[in-house]
């Protein structure tokens, strides 16, 4: 598998493979994201990816932030409805306590909800994440058969993501929208995270995060290394990878 520097070159690998057949390709990413909303507690079916972490069960969700086409306006999710990515701030990022100890503090307070989003520093220098709008325009300059791949690709309403724990990772967040076809109908619209796990071009579901947490309260967490898994875009088998700081 060829090193993809950009988002938009894992654009335009996934054109290659799957231009001839979109409503296809939107169906089979369907099948490798599997279920959601019942992976842990306070679980969201539009949760896309979450990183799992050795300091404690605690864990990151990302969790796309969909909006009315006509109205712009939010919506709770995804599931039965036809919405499109919010342009300026697409991913909500937030902690869920899974803590057994810490989320017994939490329950003796009276707080219902597990959510807590990122403060000021884990945001800046930990685990937050934002998204910018792949312009289709700009990223076929230079390709075969441009004006095919702009078409192709904006039915998938591309952006790129930039995470702060993997600031040079590429990755790419596809809208799969509601359609209908010979094979059924599809009804939720859903996002997708595409990467490259392990040499191999994947759909990223999960990470998880080694650490030492430093001695002095002011100090930040050392990080040993990364586990990243995914499933195989073509097949939907099993992709992992070790990345070490």
């Amino acid at each position: 598998m060829a090193a993809y520097k950009t988002p938009g070159e894992l654009a335009y690998a996934l054109y290659n493979l799957y231009k001839a057949n979109p409503a296809g390709f939107n169906r089979m990413l369907r099948e490798r994201i599997g279920e959601r909303g019942k992976r842990f507690m306070e679980d969201h079916p539009d949760t896309f990816m979450y990183i799992e972490r050795s300091k404690n069960a605690n864990i990151v969700a990302y969790t796309a932030r969909f909006v009315d086409p006509s109205t712009n306006s939010a919506v709770p999710s995804g599931v039965g409805v036809d919405c499109v990515l919010k342009g300026k701030d697409p991913v909500h990022a937030y902690f869920i306590t899974l803590d057994p100890e810490q989320m017994a503090k939490l329950r003796e307070k009276g707080r219902e909800s597990l959510i807590d989003d990122l403060n000021f520093v884990q945001n800046k220098l930990a685990y937050g994440c934002s998204g910018k709008k792949l312009d289709p325009a700009s990223t076929a300059r230079g390709v075969e058969d441009p004006n095919g791949f702009t078409k192709w690709i904006e039915e998938f309403q591309p952006f790129s993501l930039s995470y702060v724990a993997l600031s040079k990772y590429p990755t790419l967040l596809l809208t799969l929208k509601p359609f209908k076809d010979d094979q059924g109908e599809e009804t939720n619209t859903t996002v997708v995270l595409i990467a490259v796990v392990g040499g191999v071009l994947s759909v990223l579901k999960r990470i998880y995060v080694s650490s030492t947490e430093p001695k002095r309260f002011y100090e930040l967490p050392t990080v040993n290394y990364i586990e990243v898994f995914g499933v195989c875009v073509e097949d939907g088998t099993d992709t992992y990878e070790k990345k070490l700081p």
